[in-house]
């Protein structure tokens, strides 16, 4: 097992122990919350959803009101109960089909028959329901009455009696009501049940509603029911049509009277308890009401986005994690709203809380298990030899926390890092050699600028497989490359472990021998790929042909001169072969003198190639005039005609070494006069141009073929068209190197057959 895979299970087993402990410690604070529930912002999430809905309430509920103007009519609350009787006389008369009296009469009159009055035209209506009151389960044991229930007569005339409790919840607002309340082993249903059930049935039968409180959907803010004042009832002001067949119930909406509930519509104000139970009514009636999930089944629902969470984050190793907890959100509330539109209501906040304290727990816990793992690979990573010498981290401690202290080591580490990988690409990109690094299938995994310098196409490097490297080198055997790619068996390996290839050349022309050799990793020891470079033979290859072309000179053109001579001593032995004493003499001395030339020659390159010039100050056209004394004796016997043209009025300031200088432009004009025709015509001119001095030598002479231009600088090249001239090659050679030893160039323009021009540009030098 390799180091790194050690480093990569120690991670894997940090983030089994942070996700097994965050699973053990997340669950139990998801059931913790929930038990909280609902919070305040599970209120406000309800309230905001119920504020939205547009049921419209049911036509056929009626609100009478003992309201301000009823008081003012009828006198201060409470009124006697004969009041009550005339209401109730009133509304049968209109054919009301059931009436809710919602005033509490829990105790006797203090007339005695005002009861009976009342509960003989509560019998005569038949549908009278009235309400009854259950105190606080803190009063059991006390003296102090917890039921409240109206008189015996006025309890024997009501068709039903019913609580109405609303519960409260901790911000005050009224959203719920408990149907069943049990209180002194007997079961109390809430007032509004028992109309429901009249409505359905003849018989009570409390097993139909739910044991657990309900939420009212509200249909509205107060007023939402139609409303008719008491007094207007009372008085006969309100047409009996209007009554007819209608569920009525009377109380209290006046300011002064109490019995008013803050509701779960978002600024909706105060609700009279009358119309409270009106919405539970219509809620009732159609099984609209809202129902409570069951604490457990909501736990475990408020700790299903945690297992999720935990699942997530383990699959997608830890990563993504706000894009996750974000998600499950969203997916709570999503689910809290359905479950809504199918009237349970869920709260969510209690979920979303603890996906908040998970996502907040994980990444600490994460991160703490990170840095632990970060901290052990550093001490690794010290313990290893290092490339460069560095110089240890100072000792922070005391200088912030345990994070502050392990960011300064990561930035250390990460910094010797670095700069250890940037020495070995900068060590690669500076080899001589054009090298690249293949895997075992020869895919380029790295190769140094020289490399890329020869695979270059379209302005990219343009070799991914080392395949692609024929494409980009001409080599001389068609095996060239085979003999090492695919790689061979290790018999054919040498004992140096490196394979040679075959000679190639690139596109500029120079020469290479391509070698190969098995790449090792340290970590296991195995051949990890494969290491491919070009030894550049350029020089050796130029040096071989010049030795080749000077064995050549040496042994042909330089012998020429003394074998002319020694055929011609041969001859003049024989009296009927000898020449004149005069020709003999003539010819001797031309041998001689061009075998002295070639030498003088060949040591003038040879020196100018090898040492240093004497570089001084000098006028160029004061070199060109004297040149030009020297030639004109040549072409007057070759009846050739010189034209100079000195333009420069600093005389064509220069710095460098006038012997070599003048030998150049003696050669020039020299080679000039040499490949012109009798009676032709050879220009030289001298100019300025930019930083440059120039020097053009034409002639209208023989001229030279394109296909031999690039080559008449060569050492030992010459043109010998039509036996015009004779020559060794020697002096363009001299001149391209004294060109090239002071900084300049020379170039030829010709066309055969109409002459030649040669250019040479020799840097200027300022006064």
């Amino acid at each position: 097992m390799t180091q790194g895979s050690s480093l990569s299970r120690a991670l894997h087993r940090r983030f089994v122990m942070t996700w097994c402990a965050m699973g053990s410690l997340l669950l139990p604070i998801a059931f913790f919350l929930y038990s909280l529930s609902p919070l305040l912002s599970d209120n406000f999430f309800y309230d905001a959803w119920l504020s939205r809905q547009s049921e419209p309430p049911s036509a056929d509920i009626l609100v009478v009101a003992i309201d301000e103007p009823s008081l003012q009519a009828l006198g201060r609350w409470p009124w006697p109960r004969d009041v009550h009787t005339q209401l109730i006389d009133q509304l049968n008369a209109a054919g009301v089909q059931s009436i809710v009296l919602d005033v509490l009469l829990v105790e006797p009159s203090r007339q005695p028959e005002e009861d009976k009055r009342l509960a003989n035209a509560m019998q005569r209506h038949g549908s009278t329901y009235l309400p009854m009151a259950l105190l606080s389960d803190s009063l059991l044991e006390g003296s102090v009455r917890d039921v409240l229930i109206p008189p015996p007569p006025l309890l024997s005339a009501a068709k039903g009696v019913g609580h109405i409790n609303v519960m409260l919840d901790t911000d005050g607002v009224a959203r719920s009501i408990e149907l069943l309340i049990e209180r002194r082993d007997d079961v109390w249903p809430q007032l509004m049940t028992l109309l429901a059930d009249a409505e359905k049935t003849e018989e009570r039968d409390t097993s139909n509603w739910p044991t657990e409180a309900i939420r009212i959907p509200f249909r509205g803010p107060a007023g939402s029911y139609p409303t008719v004042s008491y007094h207007d009832v009372l008085m006969g002001y309100v047409p009996a049509s209007l009554l007819r067949d209608r569920t009525v119930l009377i109380g209290m909406t006046a300011l002064g009277l109490g019995d008013r509930y803050n509701v779960s519509l978002l600024s909706s104000g105060l609700m009279p308890g009358v119309e409270v139970h009106a919405h539970l009514l219509d809620a009732l009636r159609n099984e609209t009401y809202i129902r409570q999930v069951d604490s457990w089944l909501g736990a475990f629902f408020a700790s299903l986005p945690i297992i999720i969470l935990m699942l997530l984050a383990w699959w997608l190793r830890f990563r993504y994690l706000l894009l996750v907890v974000l998600s499950l959100g969203v997916g709570v509330l999503f689910i809290s709203l359905v479950a809504l539109n199918f009237r349970w209501w869920w709260p969510p906040f209690a979920s979303l809380i603890a996906l908040g304290i998970a996502f907040i727990a994980i990444v600490w816990q994460s991160q703490a298990a990170l840095l632990s793992w970060f901290k052990r690979e550093l001490e690794l990573l010290y313990q290893e030899p290092s490339i460069l010498p560095f110089r240890e981290p100072d000792d922070i401690r005391g200088e912030g926390g345990k994070l502050y202290q392990q960011s300064q080591a990561l930035e250390f580490a990460l910094g010797r890092i670095v700069e250890g990988r940037r020495f070995i690409l900068d060590a690669m990109h500076s080899l001589p050699l054009p090298i690249f690094i293949l895997n075992k299938k020869g895919e380029v995994l790295l190769a140094n600028k020289k490399a890329l310098a020869i695979c270059w196409e379209g302005g990219e490097p343009a070799i991914d497989h080392i395949d692609a490297l024929p494409s980009f080198l001409t080599f001389e055997e068609k095996e060239g490359f085979s003999t090492i790619w695919p790689p061979q068996p290790a018999g054919i390996i040498d004992v140096n472990g490196v394979q040679i290839g075959g000679l190639c050349t690139d596109r500029d022309g120079r020469t290479y021998r391509l070698e190969m050799g098995e790449l090792s990793t340290t970590t296991n020891s195995a051949a990890g790929g494969w290491l491919v470079w070009l030894v550049d033979l350029t020089s050796e290859v130029e040096a071989e042909m010049q030795r080749s072309s000077m064995l050549s000179f040496l042994s042909h053109d330089m012998k020429a001169p003394q074998a002319r001579a020694l055929a011609f001593l041969e001859a003049q032995k024989d009296p009927a072969s000898a020449a004149t004493q005069a020709d003999f003499y003539s010819y001797l001395e031309q041998c001689l003198t061009m075998g002295l030339g070639m030498i003088n020659d060949f040591i003038n390159l040879t020196r100018a190639k090898s040492f240093d010039l004497k570089k001084e100050f000098v006028l160029f056209e004061d070199v060109v005039m004297e040149v030009l004394d020297q030639v004109y004796p040549l072409a007057k016997v070759k009846n050739v005609k010189i034209v100079s043209e000195l333009k420069d009025e600093d005389g064509a300031p220069i710095v460098g070494d006038k012997s070599y200088l003048a030998r150049a432009v003696f050669n020039l004009i020299e080679n000039a006069v040499k490949y012109t025709l009798s009676g032709g015509e050879v220009n030289v001119h001298v100019c300025r141009q930019d930083q440059w001095v120039v020097l053009q030598v034409s002639d209208n002479g023989v001229g030279i073929e394109s296909k031999e231009i690039n080559d008449i600088f060569d050492d030992f090249r010459r043109s010998d068209k039509d036996g015009v001239a004779e020559g060794h090659g020697l002096g363009l050679a001299l001149v391209k190197t004294v060109a090239a030893k002071h900084g300049g160039e020379i170039y030829c323009e010709s066309e055969f057959g109409r002459g030649s021009q040669f250019t040479m540009k020799l840097p200027f030098c300022e006064l």
